[in-house]
């Protein structure tokens, strides 16, 4: 792995995954939004260190992010006057691609041999 992917998988991605939602929804989370990045940014500092918790820690989340962002993309896909929240879909169909894209390729074994100094 090259150092623009160590950065790109340990840090950017885990971070923007639980974090790309509508901004109204955003807008209303400032301290979540910090928490969320500072603690995603010890993990990185820690995977990039080696550590095999902070790996498994870092797979469990996105998976959980990706199984609550299925449950529920149904129940707010539509406002209370019944159209349709595209913008939520949207976002909710991304993350849920990224948190998959992200648990499959950080279980690889490319990544696992990096854990091990």
């Amino acid at each position: 792995m090259s150092t623009l992917q160590r950065i790109l998988f340990f840090f950017v991605l885990p971070i923007i995954s639980p974090l790309f939602l509508p901004p109204q929804i955003l807008q209303n989370g400032f301290v979540g939004i910090i928490v969320e990045i500072i603690l995603f940014a010890i993990l990185g500092f820690f995977l990039l260190r080696g550590q095999s918790t902070a790996l498994t820690l870092t797979i469990f989340i996105q998976g959980l992010n990706a199984i609550v962002r299925i449950m529920m993309l149904f129940p707010r896909a539509n406002y209370t006057d019944g159209t349709a929240n595209f913008i939520y879909i949207f976002t909710s169909l991304v993350s849920i691609a990224l948190s998959i894209y992200l648990v499959l390729r950080l279980d690889r074994v490319d990544v696992r041999t990096q854990m091990v100094n």
